[in-house]
């Protein structure tokens, strides 16, 4: 334990034979994004070598103990394979998954399925390229998914920000009006500024995000059967949101830090001499309460009630893959449970039945 993360198994294995013949050596990696977790196994060919192993690395001083990369290892004998099951299943796992991968399902269309009918050739190798580069963008730990933000691709090029703005807030099923944060077509940054084709949307809440979703992807109606829309939850990293957090609370240090510039003095009105009122207000009385007397000012309108939350998108032939969110929880030995980590979908190919 406690290898580098740049480590390799040649390195490790030219340490470790000065202590006798090796099998083999392997190291641990992560079964989402294949880097390596720090950790690795090792068989020596003889009982003796491994034990020599075990005692070189107890030393804890400067000069004593195995070190690679400048950190010193940890050396312990492996356990079988049924121990350390059982092992496993006595210590509770701490609740993990803060990426939200499963998000990274939804949407998801495969060829042979019944979303795919009436797709172009077009559209399915698109999405094709969208879904390899999304998982290739996983494989770092700090890209995780957005549950209220979109990426809309296989835009016309005539849709700008306004339209889609529009067309959003006109979609069927909102018992109220979306909260959108951020609506954004992406267009060239030298020339005429002409659309890329794909847009970012950021709702105020995940479930507008996930209603959206499911009824703007892979749907014919919009821009026609040979031009559907491509959605996705979109990617964000956590080491460019910091960067853009600490940016903003440096302008913020900085706009409280500048003196407040003087503001200039209204001109200040002259008192208008005693006389009539002006013929306008003549005659003027506030509204009555009914069967009250004259001069009662009536009550205030009551507040418009609360609107229910948004219903759940209805199931479409045509949207794709729909995530679960009574599948995303675990029961855990103690008792108590987690939100279930599900990783990126294994089949992404065509379907074959």
């Amino acid at each position: 334990r406690n290898l580098p993360f740049e480590a390799e198994e040649e390195e490790l294995g030219g340490l470790l034979q000065r202590f006798g013949r090796l099998r083999y050596v392997c190291l641990v990696l992560h079964p989402e994004s294949q880097h390596p977790k720090g950790c690795a196994f090792a068989q020596f060919q003889t009982r003796e070598a491994a034990q020599k192993c075990v005692q070189a690395a107890q030393g804890e001083g400067e000069d004593e103990g195995l070190r690679l990369g400048g950190r010193q290892l940890r050396v312990d004998p492996a356990l079988p394979r049924q121990a350390a099951q059982q092992l496993g299943t006595r210590r509770p796992r701490k609740p993990t998954g803060t990426r939200n991968l499963y998000l990274a399902r939804e949407g998801l269309i495969r060829a042979g399925t019944k979303a795919a009918q009436g797709v172009s050739e077009a559209d399915m190798a698109k999405r094709a390229r969208f879904e390899e580069l999304k998982h290739q963008k996983l494989r770092d730990p700090n890209i995780f998914v957005s549950p209220t933000r979109l990426c809309i691709h296989n835009l016309p090029k005539a849709v700008d920000s306004t339209r889609l703005r529009s067309l959003l807030r006109s979609l069927p099923g909102w018992a109220r009006a979306p909260h959108i944060k951020e609506c954004r077509v992406m267009r060239e940054l030298r020339g005429q500024g002409r659309s890329l084709g794909y847009a970012f949307v950021e709702f105020g809440e995940h479930e507008q995000a996930l209603g959206a979703l499911r009824s703007l992807n892979n749907n014919p109606r919009l821009f026609g059967p040979q031009k559907r829309p491509i959605v996705e939850f979109s990617l964000e990293d956590r080491r460019k949101l910091k960067l853009k957090e600490q940016r903003a609370q440096r302008s913020l240090v900085r706009v409280s830090q500048s003196p407040p510039s003087p503001l200039p003095k209204a001109p200040q009105k002259e008192p208008e001499p005693p006389g009539p009122p002006p013929k306008n207000q003549r005659g003027r009385k506030k509204p009555l309460v009914k069967g009250g007397g004259e001069g009662q000012e009536a009550p205030p309108a009551p507040p418009n009630p609360p609107a229910p939350p948004n219903p759940p998108a209805a199931a479409q032939p045509w949207s794709g893959f729909r995530t679960e969110p009574w599948e995303e929880r675990v029961e855990l030995p103690d008792g108590t449970s987690r939100k279930k980590v599900l990783v990126l979908p294994s089949h992404r190919g065509p379907k074959i039945r």
